[in-house]
């Protein structure tokens, strides 16, 4: 009987196995997984930790019995692969529960090992307290703590102090956040809603890396007025503690008390097995694969944050680690490892996310990627309005487009506002997509009434005000 091996039993892993055994009822698929869950919602853990999602078991769509029982996959839970052998088509595997290697033959391999979390070697980082937010059991870790910090003895008399399992008097408990890219600007609003006193640290001069400060700016603005601190500029150089446990951050300017810290700059892909077996990487130092999401061995498919992609808008490869981009890679490797040809033709970077309130978006390239690119380019930017002016509970959004300036041809959009953005931005993805100009976008036929847009719906108003500076520009 053919067998499938998975890497990872994830996002990319499980799309890989379950599409697998959908081409070929008949074959064998083993997923080996180290972690104790799979197949589960890593977007959602911010609103886990805030507590809007109570119960832990909301986050996972798929259980290693129900993908037997359902899917006819085998997943094995608490096994780590150790090395791929590639002349003997084989993965070694250690179960962590009984401390067991074991063999695993394979006809064809995913390998679907996901990112890992960025850990500088900085001093003090492998202190208690110090956090990363990566998988759900990263997640369990940082709720547990928080409530057991939030709960406190009961406390009877007038001389009497509340304490805290952790020997605290009650108060708000400090968390540094090192990182203002879009998980910690969600884990901003998470951290706030469970009553603590957030202060984020940022390397560059704006949040949420590369986009443009038409939109970073107004980013800014809300997590301010909603109590957080944001120190721009600012490297951290380490962190100081007492009996196991972070309490001090340490950075270029100067030391800050925190009672815990939440590491979130940024993803790698998880490349140790392939490099060891002789897999080639490729952007970022990501893997490296054709559009069938082949590696240079036979047989051999990666998928998910541990592969590159094609960036459509480029043309060049990137390493962008999304899970919608997991899940696409991840179908698309299984069916292929099943016997089809099926393409997988690249992405456009298009992300969404809400910052309390605030829904913020981004499609294609920011203004500073154009210019990394070399790509002669105009921005231009525009306040609109989610609905009609005469139609109560409008919200303003602010649209920015990155266009170039030779052909008019859209190259990136990024929008920030109260309701309406996550909706546009798709829009504009599939603008990108089809590689059109904003003299296209400007022409599109989309939908009015004034409870969900205005006549000129944002979209249309930006794409007309970036031709006119085109115009001027020529």
């Amino acid at each position: 009987m053919e067998r499938l091996v998975v890497i990872g039993g994830v996002a990319a892993g499980m799309s890989a196995a379950s599409s697998f055994k959908r081409s070929k009822p008949g074959a064998e698929a083993i997923v080996l997984e180290k972690d104790h869950f799979i197949s589960y919602g890593a977007c959602s853990l911010p609103y886990y930790i805030s507590d809007d999602v109570t119960d832990m078991n909301m986050l996972i769509s798929l259980t290693p019995e129900a993908a037997t029982q359902e899917r006819g996959i085998t997943v094995l839970t608490r096994h780590e692969a150790l090395a791929i052998d590639t002349a003997k088509k084989t993965v070694i595997a250690r179960d962590l529960e009984k401390n067991e290697e074991k063999a695993f033959p394979y006809d064809k391999l995913v390998i679907a090992t996901g990112g890992l979390p960025v850990r500088p070697p900085l001093p003090g980082i492998d202190l208690g307290r110090v956090f990363t937010l990566r998988t759900l059991s990263d997640g369990v870790e940082i709720k547990k703590f928080i409530d057991a910090w939030m709960s406190f003895e009961p406390c009877l008399g007038p001389q009497c102090t509340y304490v805290n399992p952790f020997g605290t008097e009650k108060r708000p408990m400090k968390a540094a956040i090192v990182g203002g890219g879009y998980i910690g600007m969600e884990m901003c609003e998470s951290l706030r809603k469970r009553g603590l006193d957030v202060t984020v640290f940022e390397k560059m001069d704006r949040v949420l890396g590369n986009m443009d400060t038409s939109i970073t700016a107004i980013v800014e603005e809300k997590i301010a007025a909603e109590g957080v601190v944001l120190m721009k500029g600012v490297s951290v150089e380490g962190f100081e503690g007492k009996n196991n446990a972070v309490t001090t951050i340490l950075t270029d300017k100067g030391p800050f008390e925190t009672d815990m810290v939440l590491l979130v700059i940024g993803a790698r892909p998880n490349v140790k097995l392939a490099v060891e077996a002789g897999i080639e990487l490729g952007a970022a130092g990501a893997i490296k694969v054709d559009e069938y999401l082949r590696t240079n061995l036979p047989d051999i498919y990666a998928a998910g944050d541990c592969a590159e992609a094609t960036q459509l808008v480029t043309d060049k490869k990137v390493y962008i680690p999304l899970g919608t981009t997991a899940n696409k890679q991840g179908r698309i490797a299984g069916e292929n490892a099943a016997g089809t040809n099926n393409v997988f033709e690249g992405i456009v970077g298009t992300a969404v996310t809400k910052i309390f309130d605030l829904e913020v978006a981004r499609t294609g390239l920011s203004p500073l990627e154009a210019q990394r690119e070399g790509l002669d380019h105009i921005v231009s930017t525009i306040k609109g309005r989610s609905r009609s002016s005469a139609y109560p509970a409008g919200k303003p959004i602010t649209v920015t487009y990155v266009v170039e300036q030779a052909s008019g041809r859209l190259l990136g959009a990024q929008m920030a506002g109260l309701e309406g953005v996550a909706h546009r931005i798709d829009t504009l993805a599939a603008s990108l997509y089809s590689k059109m100009t904003v003299a296209d976008v400007a022409r599109l036929d989309l939908g009015y009434a004034p409870p969900f847009a205005t006549v000129w719906d944002p979209i249309l108003v930006a794409a007309n005000v970036a031709l006119k500076r085109l115009q001027k520009a020529s």
